[in-house]
């Protein structure tokens, strides 16, 4: 099958001293120089794998002179190397790594060319069949290849993606589509996001304060436990000491008092009650067996109130 060789000179203006890492090789699906040829590109890794069996690597030169001056033995030395390995496909258009030589850079970085020119074959139909070569030029024919300085163009793409955007936005697109999203969203949001210094604590200092609140706590705590066990015995013994309350039962009231609220309760409770014991009474010259082995009504009531069996009382008694 015959093939025809196309030199399309094209590459976007510099816009910095920047050497690309990747260049675009063949757009994706159909597309059309500013000559007006047209060309198809269906199936991309068919045409990598046709420049990967011819087994040379593809070379960047001045003006397609790999094309046009090699043939006839004239020098047509290559500025950078693309080599058949590092051929790939990116969103159905072919790629490829640029190893640039020390001419090649010197020429893009002293501006002397500002575009390049994929030169492939395609058969009658414009189907491309293979890669040839690539020159460096200053004319423009395909208006899809990116300049040689642009080398985030697969990040770049990424960006115009999120924005709603073709992959051929300009840069003023772009921008304009930014701006639409709305300037008063965004300092609201800056502002929602700043920091209030008066309410902003250090987490060491934080840590600090906290440690002194637990032993501030834990001393007032102390503190009023052991004031409350001061003023429960001080109540307790002093109804012991009214005959109140049996000795026996001291215990058994101090618990009562340290339980919440207990101490106000047991207040309370000595507040009305009656003396169930005498201890000013001397008993030290009654012979054994005289003391009282019954209780009225009043002592009863006592025994009641206190949860005090008749033996307990009179045993309580006794021993005082």
């Amino acid at each position: 099958m015959k093939t025809i060789l196309a030199l399309n000179s094209t590459l976007q203006a510099f816009s910095s001293a920047a050497l690309p890492e990747e260049l675009l090789l063949v757009p994706a699906g159909q597309f059309a120089g500013r000559d007006g040829r047209g060309w198809s590109n269906p199936n991309p890794q068919l045409v990598i794998n046709a420049a990967q069996d011819f087994g040379l690597d593809i070379a960047i030169d001045i003006e397609h002179s790999t094309e046009l001056k090699g043939p006839k033995g004239d020098p047509a030395p290559a500025m950078a190397w693309i080599a058949i390995a590092d051929l790939f496909v990116r969103d159905g258009a072919i790629w490829g790594k640029v190893q640039w030589t020390d001419a090649g850079k010197a020429l893009i970085e002293g501006k002397a060319y500002r575009y390049y020119s994929p030169a492939f074959r395609h058969d009658a139909t414009g189907y491309v069949t293979t890669l040839s070569s690539v020159g460096l030029t200053n004319r423009a024919n395909l208006t899809q290849l990116p300049a040689l300085n642009h080398q985030q163009e697969k990040p770049m793409d990424k960006i115009l993606t999120k924005l709603g955007l073709r992959a051929d936005a300009t840069e003023d697109a772009a921008v304009a589509a930014i701006d639409k999203l709305g300037t008063d969203h965004l300092l609201a949001l800056n502002s929602a996001q700043q920091v209030d210094v008066t309410k902003f604590i250090p987490a060491e200092t934080h840590q600090l304060a906290l440690n002194r609140a637990t032993t501030a706590e834990a001393a007032i705590a102390a503190s009023a436990l052991a004031s409350l066990e001061s003023e429960a015995t001080t109540v307790v013994d002093a109804a012991i000491a009214g005959g109140q309350v049996a000795p026996a039962n001291r215990d058994q009231y101090l618990a009562l008092c340290r339980a919440e609220g207990g101490l106000e309760q047991v207040k309370t409770l000595f507040s009305s009650a009656p003396k169930v014991l005498a201890p000013a009474q001397d008993l030290s010259d009654k012979p054994p067996g005289t003391g009282a082995s019954k209780l009225d009504e009043t002592q009863l009531a006592m025994c009641r109130q206190l949860a005090l069996t008749e033996a307990e009382f009179l045993s309580a008694q006794a021993a005082d």
